[in-house]
């Protein structure tokens, strides 16, 4: 007789869990809010000759900032244990490691010379939606414009090298994020409906007799029984 509210208390609790770990999810999806202008926190690091460095914060003047199209000269210090013939590759992460570039490749054969890399920033309202980055070969006309840089980065036993980041920005319209709430919703919903179900299930019993107990017959009630005679 007890094993049907130790069932439901569980289930209770489960549910309680499932709707955490969605608000949680959709809270660390949003990320951070910011204001036009505002710095975007950046890290870097390097991979060479099978290894990796470990992350190193950006400085301000090197970060992205909120909206605004920028070109920057991130140095890059020389690695410990770096050869001349490595391949160096560097990935990049933005507000608080929540986006993560891949890997790329900035020096060895698989690498555009000179390189320079273009992030794009996904914005939605205040806050960053998602960043990709790739790495293309400097033009003519922008190596002319950066030629100290470019000489420094093509000069194999030059370090620090200067990797010209090219940050852009690209609007994502409310709609999909409403999307995903609708989404999270749908979901609480479900686990509403489910605990509804089993609670029926498992006092419908109950239930039928507590129904049967309101909907019968009851002397004098005036209902569903015989009429009665007024007296006068």
């Amino acid at each position: 007789m007890c094993e049907h509210p130790a069932r439901q208390q569980l289930l209770q609790r489960l549910a309680l869990r499932l709707a955490a770990l969605l608000l949680l999810g959709v809270a660390s999806c949003r990320g951070s809010e910011f204001l036009e202008g505002d710095f975007i926190p950046a890290a870097r690091r390097g991979q060479f000759h099978g290894q990796r460095t470990h992350w190193h914060d950006i400085l301000g003047s090197h970060c992205p900032k909120f909206g605004v199209k920028r070109l920057v000269a991130v140095p890059l210090p020389q690695p410990v244990g770096h050869k001349v013939a490595d391949e160096y590759k560097v990935q990049f992460s933005f507000d608080g490691d929540r986006h993560l570039t891949p890997w790329l490749s900035i020096i060895g054969k698989h690498a555009p010379s000179p390189p320079y890399v273009e992030v794009e920033l996904v914005r939605t309202g205040n806050t960053i939606k998602s960043v990709s980055a790739l790495v293309y070969a400097l033009d003519q006309e922008d190596q002319r414009a950066h030629a100290p840089l470019v000489r420094e980065f093509l000069n194999a036993t030059h370090w620090p090298k200067h990797l010209l980041v090219h940050y852009r920005w690209r609007t994502q319209h409310e709609e999909d994020e409403e999307g995903g709430l609708l989404v999270l919703f749908s979901a609480g919903a479900l686990v509403a409906l489910l605990l509804g179900l089993n609670v029926a299930r498992t006092y419908q019993d109950k239930l039928r007799a507590f129904l049967a107990d309101v909907a019968g017959e009851q002397p004098g009630s005036g209902f569903g029984g015989a009429p009665t005679e007024k007296v006068e």
